[in-house]
């Protein structure tokens, strides 16, 4: 079975470095026309510089999932999207077994 990401509408969360950056850049050469979000605006900013260069169909745009109106808001601007990437997360000291019942609700 074959995939493609050609022509699909990708919003990914946490674009701004690691996994959510090569991501972002793996959809957008793979064919698929990517809004990239973080809360990182300088990343976001090194991001599309070098999506720019390579030539791929990339758009950034600062958001904090944490805030549902935000989430609400970019949807209805840029959406609908044919696949969703959702990288964002938490980085907690320890392990998962360490964490507190109100560290894994937030």
């Amino acid at each position: 079975m074959s995939l493609s990401l050609k022509d699909k509408r990708t919003l990914i969360t946490a674009s701004g470095q690691g996994i959510g950056r090569a991501s972002a850049l793996a959809f957008a050469k793979a064919g698929a026309s990517v809004v990239a979000t973080d809360i990182n605006e300088g990343a976001l900013d090194s991001l599309a510089a070098e999506a720019k260069a390579e030539g791929l169909a990339l758009e950034t745009r600062v958001l904090d999932v944490l805030k549902d109106e935000a989430v609400a808001a970019i949807v209805s601007e840029t959406g609908p999207f044919d696949v969703l990437f959702n990288c964002a997360g938490f980085v907690h000291s320890g392990t998962v077994l360490d964490m507190a019942d109100k560290d894994l609700d937030f």
